[in-house]
């Protein structure tokens, strides 16, 4: 059955909008950093009233955004101040002596990269254990809930950020691909691209709202999660966040990446090679900025990490973000050409798009084995911890997407120079957005899910 131009067209935007929801719900708050351990123990009955809680964590805990309490069914019991030592750990010693009874630890702290973290666990001081005067309760009133759904509404709101993010930087990236390395060898061959370009150009920096309001809610999502929602736009809470993690200098970069790209694209209108410089620039900031909030900051490879993420985003960017400009701004354009065959103008097009995506495709798929291969630690966990499942998952798709790239490449491609070659490429081109639209639902959960500890541990 054949399907019409416009529905083809409309394809991508399908795409991204089923795969929204699945997106969303993958991303929430991601344990960089993970619990090893604690004192007491999780569900431990003791003999001896314990003197302090400690917590010890497979990676440097943020103490700026770390919390101790402990709860009782009457209300909270008040602890001396959080100190921290070498060994990943946070201690908070407990000024009186605890009766028998259960209680209940609620901790939160940060990972290297911001990310909040946080858990409870409860313990047992026995009957046997010393009966000294009853603890003292800090404030009755207060009773706590599970934790997660305290930030409930934050972690929700910093889903939806997190995807509308890598959304508009593929976008982004795709524009800057096409205009920049797509369109002059086309224009080289006698073929008008000013309408192409002008297309891009508008459509990126319609996207870049869309970047802004993306992460312009991650900083108010992340500080209410490290917080609470009355205190995320406090400047106790909003200092150290963005001036002292790595998660704030890489959030920073993306936002004055994204002003600088759009003085770039503004420049470029009057002069292009005072422009594009500063376009790139601004690029190249907002495409280091996921690897400084994601897996790549908490990671022991630090620079091999960032490095690979970097590689992986932005040769992703290129390839499918300029298969979805290919799409929706350059074959309408060329299509619009009245002097010459459009069609012929087409497979110019594409056949200009093929050796910047046969060059990004494999930086793609190395980039992202290496990133797998650090964050894994062990081959073991490929199939014994969430990571690595998920992981198995993504390269099951990237290897369907490579298969139908490799289809259009050969097949699709050849056909091009009339009308049925159009439209054949067209759909599965848009197909092939639509499975690259699934590989980014997956990425988006590998980027939420636990690594293994294995490659947290030094």
């Amino acid at each position: 059955m054949r399907l019409s131009n416009r529905f083809v067209r409309w394809i991508p935007a399908v795409a991204l909008a089923l795969v929204a929801p699945a997106a969303a719900s993958a991303v929430g708050a991601s344990l960089h950093t993970a619990l090893k351990r604690s004192e007491p123990a999780a569900d431990s009955r003791l003999d001896r009233a314990p003197t302090r809680v400690s917590l010890w964590f497979t990676g440097k805990p943020q103490v700026a955004f770390s919390s101790i309490r402990l709860q009782t069914p009457s209300g909270e019991i008040g602890l001396d101040s959080i100190v921290a030592d070498t060994g990943f750990s946070l201690h908070a010693a407990i000024p009186q002596v605890l009766g028998p009874g259960t209680y209940t630890v609620i901790w939160r702290t940060a990972s290297a990269d911001g990310h909040p973290i946080r858990g409870e666990f409860a313990f047992t001081v026995s009957a046997s254990a010393a009966d000294t005067a009853p603890p003292t309760i800090a404030d009755s009133s207060v009773v706590s809930g599970p934790v997660d759904a305290v930030h409930r509404e934050t972690v929700s709101e910093y889903r939806t950020a997190r995807w509308m993010e890598f959304v508009a930087l593929l976008t982004i990236l795709g524009a800057l691909g096409f205009r920049h390395a797509v369109l002059p060898p086309l224009a080289s061959r006698g073929v008008p691209t000013t309408d192409a370009a002008d297309r891009a150009r508008r459509l990126g920096q319609s996207v870049l709202v869309l970047y802004f309001v993306a992460i312009l809610v991650r900083v108010y999502a992340e500080a209410a999660a490290l917080s609470s929602p009355a205190q995320a736009l406090s400047a106790d809470v909003l200092f150290p966040l963005l001036g002292g993690t790595t998660w704030g200098f890489g959030w920073s970069a993306g936002l004055v990446g994204a002003l600088v790209l759009l003085a770039g694209w503004a420049i470029s209108r009057r002069s292009i090679a005072v422009g594009t410089p500063i376009a790139l620039t601004g690029a190249f900031a907002m495409v280091l900025s996921p690897a400084l909030t994601g897996h790549a900051a908490a990671s022991r490879n630090f620079v091999l990490g960032v490095t690979l993420d970097v590689l992986h985003v932005g040769a992703a960017g290129l390839w499918l973000g300029g298969l979805l400009m290919v799409l929706l701004v350059g074959i309408p354009a060329m299509r619009r050409l009245t002097d010459g065959n459009p069609d012929a103008a087409v497979s110019a097009l594409v056949n200009s798009f093929h050796p910047l995506a046969l060059f990004c495709a494999p930086i793609v798929v190395i980039a992202g084995l290496g990133s797998g291969w650090l964050r894994l630690g062990d081959i073991d966990a490929l199939t014994s911890t969430r990571y690595g499942e998920t992981l198995l998952w993504k390269l099951a798709l990237v290897v369907l997407l490579i298969a139908l790239g490799a289809y259009n490449s050969s097949r699709a491609r050849k056909r091009l120079g009339t009308t049925q070659g159009t439209s054949a490429f067209r759909r599965s081109a848009a197909i092939e957005l639509l499975l690259a639209a699934l590989v980014l639902a997956a990425t988006t959960r590998l980027i939420t899910t636990p690594m293994p500890i294995s490659s947290l541990t030094p």
